[in-house]
């Protein structure tokens, strides 16, 4: 395949998600375009060192979002975590609606799969349905991706690796799909790749199931001694809203749906295990995690 197609332009492509999205782009020899805030960062030059041709603007510069995306094949959308909800929605409305008005063939945005199709009145979940039900009334071939929970999310510090434990949300014998952001960016090109069959489609997407005796087996043989796994208290996930929609979230709302691993692997051939992802990409975080930060 050469490059003789018109460019796919990536949003956070200096974040995880979106920098995910275009390294995977570029592997399957798209030409991507980046809309970055400042085009003199580092992880701006790392991306147009890497063939990535940048477009200098921010989410709060509809113009600068309109020149980006004149002439482009398709538009991954992805926000930034931290925006406020009505911030995210307006971002997220207006990225879709500047995408129908410059003519864009696929556009594809990144949802999330604990999100799911109802308000759940925690904000930095409710913007995403909102954002998913504007793009369904649209005049574009859309899909709309929901990943499962990070991979990244478990190696994050916090959760008691450093004392020799880790504490999550899901019970001893329940079991949650989990997703390496890396593997993100390869189901996006393979959506990218195939515009007949996915143009439409709302698709979960994950790479690995485990349950909580799953997660103390598999950190207890990266880590190289015990791990002993316990959920976090009820007074703990009430406490934290995010973390308390989740687990309800694994009980009876979205992310109890679990997708088919061997249609994900029909998909992405390549999806990463958990196991074998903190073996690798996630090393250095799980180190880090348990307090090894210098090794």
């Amino acid at each position: 395949m050469t490059n003789d197609k018109p460019p796919i332009l990536v949003f956070g492509a200096t974040g995880r998600q979106g920098g995910a999205v275009a390294r995977a782009l570029r592997q399957a020899q798209w030409s991507v375009r980046a809309l970055v805030r400042d085009t003199a960062a580092p992880r701006s030059i790392a991306l147009n060192d890497a063939g990535v041709e940048l477009a200098q603007g921010s989410l709060e510069d509809i113009e600068a979002i309109r020149a980006a995306m004149k002439g482009v094949h398709g538009v991954f959308s992805v926000l930034p975590g931290n925006l406020a909800q009505e911030e995210e929605v307006r971002a997220g409305v207006s990225i879709a609606d500047i995408a129908v008005e410059r003519g864009v063939r696929h556009f594809v945005y990144s949802s999330g799969a604990s999100a799911g199709d109802r308000l759940t009145g925690v904000a930095r979940f409710d913007a995403k349905p909102r954002i998913e039900a504007h793009v369904r009334s649209l005049p574009i071939t859309a899909t709309i991706i929901r990943p499962m929970i990070f991979m990244e999310m478990l190696a994050r510090p916090g959760f008691g690796l450093e004392e020799g434990s880790y504490s999550f949300f899901l019970r001893p014998d329940q079991a949650m799909q989990l997703i390496a952001v890396s593997d993100i960016g390869k189901f996006v090109a393979a959506v990218f790749a195939d515009r007949s069959r996915f143009g439409g489609e709302t698709l979960k997407i994950a790479g690995d199931t485990v349950t909580g005796s799953d997660l103390e087996a598999v950190l207890t043989q990266a880590a190289g001694r015990p791990i002993a796994y316990a959920r976090f208290s009820e007074e703990t996930l009430m406490a934290n809203p995010d973390l308390g929609h989740m687990a309800a979230s694994l009980e009876t709302g979205p992310l109890a749906d679990h997708v088919d691993l061997d249609v994900m692997r029909q998909i992405n051939p390549e999806i990463i295990s958990f196991r074998s992802w903190l073996s690798g990409d996630g090393l250095k975080a799980f180190e880090e995690a348990l307090g090894r930060g210098a090794a």
